[in-house]
This record gives structure tokens, C-alpha cells and sequence, in this order.
């Protein structure tokens, strides 16, 4: 367990141990999975040992889950859109309200958002030939990765989170 990679020394040991067959979980400050792999190779690993030490990435983040005095209303069309929904359907979305369990804010706890790109055979043949971030984010959407914000949509819609929380943390475009 590394607690976090942020210097070339500590990434390269990190890959090495990886390589000679030990588990190694490392963090690494990066707003995405496929920008973890641009960020070793930016840190001077060789893309080829990245290739070879990488099994899969997990980009998370946390979001305020709201209270159960939530209040429903109606999406707009512009929601709607943002969400992935038809124009047609009926979508409710929860707004924070406030009540004495959550002191009044509109929520209580959190809930991880996550991201998970396994390291399957195409895309570790793009990393070793120092293919793009976005050519490897890409290539692992088409395989059925979920991106962060494609998760944060799925809480708004399941009424576990707000709009404005997702906006926090998942505003990149996919």
C-alpha cells in the first residue's frame, strides 16, 4: 500500500513491485482513470511497464446523499437533456428541503461516486504505445466502463443525490 504516488521514485517502485508480482494499491491525484496513465507517464514511467504493471483504475469522488425530506419535482427540458432523458417522459428530481435530522442542509451522509476501467488487452496495447488519454477513455467506454459523471447521473435519477451535487462532482463532459 502506497499512499500516494506523486513523485517519479515512488511510481517507478510502485510499478517495479507490480511487476515482480505484487499487489500494489497506490493513490494518485488525477481527474480520472485514464488520466491516472497519462500522469505515470508524465511522472517518466515507461508506458510499456505501466502496461504490464496496471490490472484496472478507480477514479472516486463523494457526494452528499439527501435526506429522506427531500422534495420531488418535475425536471426541466434541460434536465431532461442533461440526464439522458426523453423529452416525453416523466422525470422527478429531488431537491434538498431541510428538517431536523440534517440539521436543516437537506442532507444526511455521503455516497461514493466511482469509476472503474479494468485494464483489458486493447487498451493495455494503447498504453503501451503512449496512446491518449481520451483514445484510452474511449476505447474503455466501449467496453462498458461507466464513467464519473455517467454515475452521478444514475444517483440523480434513483433520487439518492441532487443535481447540484452531481454539477460538483462530475461536470466534464463525456
Amino acid at each position: 500500500m502506497i499512499g500516494e504516488s506523486r513523485d517519479p521514485e515512488t511510481a517507478e517502485i510502485a510499478v517495479q513491485a507490480s511487476i515482480t508480482g505484487h499487489l500494489v494499491v497506490s493513490t494518485l491525484h488525477t481527474n480520472s482513470t485514464s488520466a491516472s496513465i497519462a500522469r505515470l507517464m508524465n511522472m517518466g514511467v515507461e508506458s510499456y511497464l505501466i502496461a504490464d504493471a496496471l490490472v484496472g483504475v478507480v477514479a472516486q469522488r463523494l457526494c452528499r446523499r439527501l435526506c429522506t425530506c427531500k422534495r420531488g419535482r418535475q425536471a426541466t427540458e434541460r434536465e431532461k437533456l442533461e440526464l439522458g432523458v426523453k423529452e416525453d417522459e416523466e422525470l422527478t428530481v429531488y431537491e434538498p428541503n431541510g428538517c431536523p435530522l440534517c440539521s436543516h442542509t437537506g442532507y444526511y451522509g455521503r455516497i461514493g461516486v466511482y469509476e472503474l476501467m479494468p485494464i483489458s488487452q486493447p487498451i493495455r496495447d494503447m498504453i503501451a504505445r503512449k496512446g491518449s488519454a481520451s483514445a484510452i477513455k474511449e476505447q474503455a467506454m466501449k467496453e462498458g466502463m461507466m464513467t464519473l459523471r455517467k454515475s452521478a447521473v444514475k444517483l440523480v435519477l434513483d433520487g439518492i443525490t441532487s443535481l447540484s451535487e452531481m454539477h460538483k462532482i462530475a461536470c466534464e463532459e463525456d
